[in-house]
């Protein structure tokens, strides 16, 4: 039986990419109407191919692809680059952020599911990481992926014990249990249980109230512990390599 393709053409965003024999890419990228695809790029890593360099990681592209049913992967037939994102490219920090929302999608969207608010967020940070100043690169990528957390369905629970909803005292350091996915009371207390600085719940409290906020850096290093605990825990087993060279 002869299965038909079909011809796509679409935007994405390029979010990782491997090498496939000598001159040809396999790339992942997060499409504005299908997700997140795979597609093989066939002779791209030749110097004369009309594709070189289309396919960089955070590239916003737009693509064109044969689309076959019950196929997990796509030929790309043709790309053109619409933003390079050239202010990100230019410092190795702010490269290293955006490495960080991309590896976080690549690794939690499902294949071929459309995500519209999830590929507006990606597409919002990295617009907004072009002109940010090199003091705020960290925060910034901090407030973007726990926004993108909740998009993933894994918000943490901040406004009362996660256990018991108790009301907790915000005069002392909070109790955050990673096992349980929020705050919790004393009588709720685990051997995953961070502390938070009654200051870094009101951040993460706004956050997630959608309040465009810059970090304090006094608290980052609290939430740069919980992050990867909180990922580990929650999305299976997941760890950022990426985040770790975060500066």
């Amino acid at each position: 039986m002869l299965l038909m393709a079909h011809i796509i053409k679409t935007r994405g965003i390029v979010l990782h990419t491997r090498v496939f024999r000598e001159s040809s890419l396999i790339a992942s990228l997060f499409t504005k109407q299908y997700g997140k695809i795979t597609v093989l790029a066939k002779g791209i890593r030749r110097p004369k191919s009309k594709l070189c360099g289309t396919l960089e990681r955070f590239n916003l592209d737009e693509i064109i692809f044969y689309k076959r049913e019950f196929k997990e992967m796509y030929t790309l037939s043709d790309a053109e680059v619409i933003d390079r994102f050239e202010k990100i490219r230019a410092h190795p920090e702010k490269v290293t952020a955006a490495m960080v929302l991309c590896e976080f999608y690549n690794k939690t969207l499902p294949a071929e599911e459309t995500d519209t608010t999830s590929f507006a967020l990606l597409l919002e940070f990295l617009e907004s990481l072009q002109d940010a100043d090199l003091s705020v690169v960290k925060s910034l990528t901090f407030y973007y992926l726990l926004k993108a957390l909740s998009k993933a369905g894994v918000k943490p629970h901040l406004d009362n014990c996660v256990r018991c909803h108790a009301v907790i005292k915000h005069d002392r350091k909070i109790d955050f249990s990673v096992a349980a996915g929020g705050v919790v009371c004393n009588k709720h207390f685990d051997d995953t249980v961070i502390f938070l600085n009654a200051h870094t719940l009101a951040i993460l409290q706004l956050i997630y109230r959608d309040k465009n906020i810059e970090i304090d850096k006094n608290f980052e290093n609290e939430i740069q512990q919980l992050i990867p605990n909180y990922l580990y825990y929650h999305l299976n087993n997941l760890t950022l390599n990426s985040l770790k060279h975060l500066k």
